[in-house]
């Protein structure tokens, strides 16, 4: 040792201070020193995610300094596809809103449906901004505010919002096919009694289940399925970071003796944990990591373990999912089925009007649509479903895929959908790129064109602008 002790050759590099000095692990390769209080950790739980020293050096560093959203890529996106579903969607919620009681019972029901997924699509554009926003104020110091921002009120509040959106979107969607597919078999649905009551009775439903999907995770009575850990001030050194069931059930048994794992819950767990500690120095400061705290973006924890008290809700929640795209994919498949069947016999009907090329381009556009509508309903689930299923599996470890998921993945729907459910807004910008080409083509006659007419010749000018 540097200051004259002697210690066996074992006691080098085994992440233990022997000498008094730390001379014994200087140059070791297999641990990490925490900067404050001097111990060791293994060098491979240096930039893991987790937080094992009581300081964060272990991940409150240089080299792996963490951010919400990492990169570039991500970030523009987060930027880019949220201002455009924000934009977009407000667009179409003002031009439903005006025009909602325009129009017979079917019209009036199907803009309404429209209005709800236009909706649904705006609070996940809200969700990225904001997120975008908060990893913009953070920065690179993200890592020392991690564990106040998971446990805050806001990120829970992101997570609602977000999860929300998403759900009222699909169901929405799913609502709507269903209509779709009822209008076109049964054909005059206006003498359906009570059509707007049922309709509005359903658009209630689809709120509320969205609302409950949501809010469910932050209930108080259900927090042991859904709290994910605890933090402490960092002057009690017993925990580090955000301290799991786990954790608590080790150091309790410790000092109390055998408990009952099944008698473990979390109100059991305060209460002994207050019983360890003195309040002559106040009362012990700890926050709960809610449901949506498993990640800097604040997602819905869609990917869960077998061992997670969360899995059969969450798991509930993808079949849902999976079972509206299911439905979706089927409603649209008959739609496309029985519009080519009309088709045929229109087609037949008007081979030799003027009407035809019209008809036909209308009929392409439909079949396109549909396409494009069961393309990106499949990008936007099936992925996250399957990741889900691998995770569980431990196959793969997805944690590191929240924010891809988030940001790429489940916000595709919310900037295809205004352009596929309604054409207003297709149609604007093919008048616009119309008008700007049609000015780029145009060209002002000279006025030695003008001189070089002879006259009895006609020439007719054709105004492009």
């Amino acid at each position: 040792c540097n200051n004259s002790n002697c210690v066996a050759y074992d006691k080098v590099c085994n992440m233990a201070n022997d000498c008094g000095d730390h001379s014994d692990e200087e140059g070791c390769g297999n641990s990490f020193q925490c900067q404050t209080y001097k111990y060791y950790i293994p060098i491979s739980k240096k930039c893991d995610g987790i937080i094992d020293c009581h300081d964060t050096s272990d991940e409150c560093n240089s080299e792996c300094g963490r951010e919400i959203i990492a990169g570039t890529v991500l970030k523009f996106l987060a930027w880019t596809l949220g201002g455009t579903s924000v934009c977009l969607n407000s667009i179409l919620i003002w031009k439903s809103g005006n025009e909602l009681g325009n129009g017979n019972k079917s019209a009036r029901i199907n803009r309404g449906v429209k209005l709800m997924i236009c909706i649904g699509d705006l609070f996940t554009g809200l969700y990225l901004l904001t997120i975008a926003t908060v990893d913009r104020i953070f920065g690179v110091e993200y890592c020392k505010g991690q564990l106040t921002w998971l446990t805050s009120s806001h990120c829970a509040a992101l997570g609602i919002i977000s999860m929300f959106g998403a759900t009222v979107s699909i169901l929405s969607m799913t609502y709507l096919s269903f209509f779709r597919v009822y209008s076109i078999r049964h054909g005059r649905i206006e003498i359906v009694q009570n059509l707007m009551l049922k309709n509005n009775l359903c658009i209630g439903i689809i709120v509320l289940c969205s609302f409950l999907i949501a809010y469910i995770p932050l209930i108080d009575s259900f927090e042991n399925f859904f709290v994910n850990g605890v933090t402490y001030d960092k002057n009690l050194r017993l925990f580090t970071s955000i301290a799991n069931k786990e954790k608590h059930l080790d150091v309790i048994n410790s000092y109390f003796g055998k408990i009952k794992e099944r008698l473990f819950t979390w109100k059991t767990i305060n209460m002994l944990i207050d019983l360890m500690f003195s309040n002559d120095y106040g009362e012990l400061k700890k926050k709960k990591v809610h449901f949506y705290g498993n990640e800097g973006v604040c997602l819905f924890k869609y990917f869960v373990k077998n061992s997670d008290p969360q899995l059969k809700f969450v798991w509930m929640t993808l079949t849902i999912k999976a079972s509206c795209f299911l439905c979706i994919t089927f409603c649209y498949s008959l739609i496309n089925i029985g519009s080519k069947r009309i088709n045929r016999k229109v087609s037949k009907m008007m081979a030799r009007g003027p009407n035809a090329n019209l008809h036909d381009k209308r009929n392409k556009r439909l079949q396109r649509n549909i396409t494009l509508i069961i393309i990106t309903d499949f990008l936007c689930w099936i992925p996250v479903i399957l990741i889900s299923f691998l995770h569980s599996l431990e196959v793969l470890d997805a944690t590191f895929l929240y924010a891809y998921s988030s940001i790429v993945i489940l916000s595709v729907n919310s900037v295809i959908n205004p352009l596929l459910y309604d054409d207003f807004l297709t149609k604007k910008a093919k008048s616009i790129f119309r008008a700007l080409k049609a000015k780029a083509f145009y060209i002002k006659p000279s006025q030695n064109l003008q001189r070089n007419f002879q006259p009895g010749i006609q020439i007719k000018m054709v105004d492009m602008s």
